[in-house]
């Protein structure tokens, strides 16, 4: 799968060159060793796909709002660089430790009950990749087995429900992200009412993708 990440990664970069080079632009270049590995640092091992991303681009440059260059993804989500991961994981785990202070006097055993961190609100090995305008999260799940390296929607205001897996990884994103860009085609994340369809704003170097 990373060789076909890779593979997706450097056909986006060339066609945001091509075709939106403001957005281009705005992309960071490649994340630091040593702030990719503090992300985890050593709690877990990151996602070999989110590691690629990271070693591609840094997220993105801070960006003017939810619609403008550099936010490639659908919906506002602005791409998070290895310091805003590294953030978002540490918050998660300050939750957490909250949540057991607040219940485990009521109930020791909910320690146990929750695997240490009810993944319906936050985890700890939860890694936000991007945000939205109203606090929605992209999360890369680093729980075992199956749901490894999933792509989450979630942890938006009054979010009682968890989030839901979107894609089944960075791959499919970024493939999904790919495709909509080329063919124009459309992409609808959970709780949105409806799909949106990528469209070019602006021209020259100032053109970029807007989503509606």
């Amino acid at each position: 799968m990373t060789d076909d990440l890779n593979v997706v990664l450097a056909r986006l970069d060339a066609w945001l060159e091509a075709n939106a080079p403001a957005d281009h632009a705005a992309l960071n270049p490649p994340a630091a060793q040593d702030d990719i590995d503090a992300i985890a640092d050593r709690r877990f091992s990151l996602h070999p796909e989110l590691v690629m991303w990271l070693g591609r681009h840094d997220g993105v440059a801070a960006a003017k709002g939810h619609g403008g260059p550099g936010v490639i993804l659908p919906q506002g989500f602005i791409l998070h660089a290895a310091e805003g991961m590294r953030a978002g994981q540490r918050s998660m785990e300050e939750a957490i430790a909250e949540w057991v202070d607040e219940n485990e006097s009521e109930d020791p055993d909910l320690r146990d009950i929750y695997d240490g961190v009810y993944g319906y609100a936050f985890h700890a090995r939860w890694v936000p990749i991007a945000s939205d305008i109203t606090g929605g999260k992209l999360i890369v799940d680093h729980r075992d087995g199956e749901r490894f390296g999933n792509v989450l929607y979630g942890l938006h205001g009054g979010d009682t429900e968890g989030p839901d897996k979107v894609w089944n990884s960075l791959s499919h994103m970024f493939r999904d992200l790919l495709d909509a860009l080329t063919g124009g085609t459309e992409i609808r994340l959970p709780g949105y009412a409806d799909p949106v369809t990528p469209h070019l704003s602006g021209t020259g170097d100032d053109a970029f993708v807007r989503w509606e």
